[in-house]
């Protein structure tokens, strides 16, 4: 329980408003900013990650927001996350190991759809596919039928308002024909549609039905003689369903697509693989595929075709271009592909290469965008790309360092761009200090302004609740800027209460926090920060506890601080003072240190060089900066966590 009480730690100084991602930074991607660079916010007890560009265009889809859901080694809380176009945080919620974050419509209406859960049985998940409204709701949850677990390859909303799941279960086979027992085990695969309000199965696909042993690539090695370690044949990475009712199945051990009857479940034609069904008209680019994924249809009037001859359908996908571990490393590309059913021909339309080449040996995805960007999210690797449709590279981010790619420190599985309008049910997060109010709100994607209200003046304040309906007046107003803005506090505060009020573009209320009492003397020495969203402050433990430390805190005290975790205490040492409340509830609010600098100029003039030395891209030296904290071997500086 110790490291994950110690990832609430932060430094509480100056005024914490994001902190602007990098730009074609080599130290970044040497990990020299930690394995996965992050960032905390004085209002929330959520974290962000810091981004490094390496390409940033206008060109670029700017009115989406990018959806990721980032797991691995170096990420200890997992869960859907949203990005701006900038790379600020706009939502995260902790879940489950989450794949497959995405926004898709059913009946008419825009859904934040994921699954969380179990990822780790033998490269197969057993979860739930969920379904979140505008206000982050769980409206749906999706599971397996027949006693099937729902995967994590797959979560497709049809046409038919219907949802595609994959499973895998354990089947008994003979694998003589693969010169193993002939009492062998397999995992077999296969896929769902299934009705989203009922759960009601509408069809069903088994693998091991239409596929033979002896069709794939990957043969089983030492798995397969039992039960306990079956062989996985066949591995769906996709499912689509087209507006004919057939279904579009990615195999990655196959390194195929294979187009499925949607009646009869017969494999209609494969495209790629040791069978394939096309002529390929590119010299075997279009049909060369290996350990593909994220295989969808279009449409060709939803696309755009440049002057070349109108094929009968398209096909993007992802192709890893790889076999795996141990095998020869290959660029992974995306493709565009136009086949021709009635000629059975098939041919590249557009290939689509990094600037830097990235082998992404297992997940990835290809998103044809609104405006015909083609957004390709490399999976294992924490990295996605935007190009034009004819292959320029147009943005290009990474969330992790590049140093680490391929180690699964940093992983989504895939990546997506979507238009998103969000409506939180919580109230807005603050932090009010003698100085400024730090204000954020999970979520919210319609806040454009954000003001402090002052209320009672302090002329005639009486205290009693009458008087909050008096003297109403709005103190400052910012625009709202990134995940977490910072609102200025005059120097002389003529009122007794303070609120934070979010306006829209029009100006009209979308939020606002319940007002506190300002009380100018406490806010020298403390932050008062107040909850937004019922059960946001964690309930065991030493709960959120944002600390600012004027000398090194030893790992004793935190030891001393865990084991009076449930009492409220104050400790007068060092200037540090601590508050613990259990049963936290909606607009809670909970008092944090604040230290005061007998030096603000040498304090701004260490700011100043930090972000000299990142703009030089030179390592900050963490040991000898007296403002950083080294926890259990974590450090963080002025808000950036090196983990």
């Amino acid at each position: 329980m110790l490291p994950n009480i110690l990832g609430l730690f932060a430094l509480i100084g100056a005024a914490n408003a994001d902190l602007q991602p990098f730009y074609q930074s080599a130290g970044y991607d040497m990990s020299q900013y930690g394995a996965w660079p992050l960032q905390s916010y004085l209002s929330s007890r959520i974290s962000g990650p810091i981004l490094n560009y390496w390409n940033h265009s206008e060109a670029c889809e700017k009115e989406s927001y990018t959806l990721i859901a980032p797991r691995g080694d170096s990420v200890r809380h997992t869960g859907p996350m949203i990005l701006d176009q900038n790379g600020n945080l706009v939502w995260f919620k902790e879940y489950p190991t989450t794949y497959n974050l995405n926004i898709q419509s059913f009946r008419g209406e825009n859904y934040l759809t994921f699954w969380a859960g179990n990822d780790g049985i033998g490269g197969h998940g057993d979860g739930i596919l969920y379904m979140l409204n505008s206000r982050y709701e769980e409206v749906y949850k999706i599971r397996g039928v027949n006693g099937l677990p729902a995967d994590m390859h797959e979560f497709q909303i049809t046409r038919d308002d219907t949802a595609l799941l994959v499973w895998y279960d354990k089947q008994p086979a003979d694998l003589r024909v693969v010169s193993r027992s002939e009492n062998g085990w397999i995992y077999d695969g296969g896929f769902q549609e299934v009705d989203i309000e009922t759960n009601e199965l509408l069809f069903q696909w088994r693998a091991s039905d239409h596929f033979k042993l002896t069709d794939g690539y990957r043969g089983p090695d030492e798995r397969g003689d039992s039960e306990d370690v079956p062989w996985d044949f066949f591995h769906i990475n996709s499912v689509d369903k087209d507006s004919r009712g057939n279904f579009l199945v990615s195999s990655r051990y196959m390194s195929c697509l294979a187009y499925v009857d949607g009646k009869t479940g017969d494999v209609i034609w494969r495209l790629g693989g040791k069978y394939n069904s096309f002529q390929d008209l590119s010299d075997g680019s279009a049909t060369n595929m290996k350990w593909q994924h994220h295989a969808r249809f279009h449409d060709v009037s939803e696309v755009p075709l440049n002057s070349k001859p109108a094929a009968h359908r398209a096909i993007t996908l992802f192709d890893n271009s790889s076999r795996g571990k141990g095998a020869t490393e290959r660029t992974s590309r995306g493709l565009f592909l136009d086949i021709n059913e009635q000629d059975m021909t098939v041919q590249v339309r557009h290939e689509y290469w990094n600037p830097i080449p990235i082998s992404s040996q297992s997940q990835g995805s290809l998103q044809v965008l609104d405006n015909g960007n083609i957004l390709i999210g490399y999976g294992y690797n924490a990295a996605w790309t935007e190009f034009s449709v004819n292959g320029d590279v147009l943005c290009e981010a990474h969330f992790g360092p590049a140093g680490g790619f391929g180690t699964g420190n940093i992983i989504s599985y895939r990546t997506f761009k979507h238009k998103w309008t969000g409506r939180p049910t919580s109230s807005p997060d603050v932090a009010f200090a003698e100085t400024h109010v730090a204000v954020s709100w999970n979520g919210a994607t319609e806040v454009a302004t954000w003001v402090l209200e002052g209320i009672g003046h302090a002329a005639n304040w009486t205290g009693s609740a009458e008087s909050d309906l008096n003297g109403v007046a709005v103190v400052s107003s910012v625009p709202k800027s990134g995940f977490e803005t910072d609102i200025p506090v005059p120097d002389q505060m003529p009122y007794r209460r303070l609120r934070v009020v979010a306006l829209d573009q029009n100006g009209a209320i979308l939020g606002q926090t319940t007002p506190v009492n300002w009380t100018p003397d406490k806010f020298r020495n403390e932050v008062l920060v107040v909850s937004g969203e019922e059960g946001s402050l964690p309930q065991k433990g030493i709960g959120r506890i944002l600390l600012l430390v004027f000398v090194p805190l030893s790992a004793a005290l935190v030891v001393f601080c865990l084991w009076l975790g449930r009492q409220h205490l104050q400790l007068y040492r060092w200037r540090l003072t601590f508050y613990h409340r259990l049963d936290q509830g909606a607009n809670s609010e909970v008092w944090l240190p604040l230290r005061v600098s007998d030096d603000l100029e040498r304090e701004e003039e260490r700011e100043e060089e930090r972000e000299e030395r990142e703009r030089l891209d030179e390592p900050i030296d963490l040991e000898h900066c007296d403002q950083d904290v080294a926890l259990l071997g974590k450090q963080r500086s002025r808000g950036l966590f090196m983990l």
